[in-house]
């Protein structure tokens, strides 16, 4: 692993495989081996990753697992093994409730956040989950500050200048971008890494899960707006180190935060 002031980030783009967890968990430790095997002190996955996404109700209720569970001491574990940190989307269960959730575990296999989707796109998403009501925690791995969104949320502009003023570095967003939502994936992810002034994340599906077809497109973008790393439509894992004179450097030439005026800004 490289000093704090260098990050490096691996990102997997993969077909989905709905409702086969030991799959998805196989998979995983593969990618985590191939991480570790490449220095990167992290590895992000899409959203519901683990159990598939676009899944019946009671498909989702027989696959959903607990935050803390036999399935996250595997993962745990897997963590432990390779010393790679994961972020990885899951469908949890709750009693009887279902989140779309985002979970952060060390290298060390220690759980550092979670995260509920908080913004739930169309009736795919409320015909499945409860909607989570708080923002993500901003942890510290490796000595960088890092937070959460999943999907539909980083098309908010607040939630991500939310992160950013919050003192974030490098947000992840484990996504399930479909037909014909290209567009998010090629500008609006690049936008919301300039306007902010930190590295983004976006790791998506490829292929296909039920009728949705998934444009890839996962992608590492730097504090500039500009891409590090960039999937096209087929499974790929991707690398980028990150820097933190890179995110010193752009907000000495551009001082977008400095410059805000709040009091014009209007609640609504």
């Amino acid at each position: 692993m490289v000093s704090a002031l260098n990050f490096t980030l691996a990102l997997l783009q993969h077909d989905p495989t709905p409702a086969a967890v030991n799959t998805s968990i196989a998979r995983i430790g593969k990618s985590l081996e191939d991480s570790s095997a490449n220095n990167a002190d992290m590895l992000v996955v899409p959203e519901a990753s683990l159990t598939g996404y676009n899944i019946p109700l009671d498909t989702a209720l027989s696959v959903a697992v607990e935050r803390e569970s036999a399935t996250t001491e595997q993962l745990q574990a897997l963590c432990q093994k390779t010393a790679t940190a994961l972020t990885y989307g899951f469908i949890e269960r709750e009693g009887k409730q279902l989140f779309n959730t985002v979970q952060i575990i060390d290298a060390s296999g220690e759980i550092k956040t979670h995260y509920r989707k908080t913004h739930l796109w169309g009736e795919l998403d409320r015909s499945l989950f409860q909607p989570g009501d708080t923002y993500s925690d901003i942890v510290d791995i490796n000595g960088w500050k890092i937070a959460l969104l999943i999907c539909y949320d980083i098309e908010f502009p607040e939630n991500a200048r939310h992160h950013a003023l919050k003192g974030c570095e490098l947000l992840l967003v484990p996504t399930a971008l479909m037909t014909p939502w290209t567009f998010v994936a090629r500008h609006m992810a690049k936008v919301r890494a300039a306007e902010n002034q930190l590295y983004l994340a976006y790791a998506n599906y490829c292929g296909a899960e039920n009728p949705i077809e998934y444009v890839g497109n996962s992608c590492i973008i730097g504090p500039d707006g500009e891409d590090l790393a960039r999937a096209t439509d087929k499974p790929a894992q991707l690398y980028a180190t990150l820097s933190k004179s890179a995110i010193e450097q752009i907000r000495k030439k551009l001082p977008y935060h400095q410059d805000r005026r709040p009091e014009l800004y209007s609640a609504n």
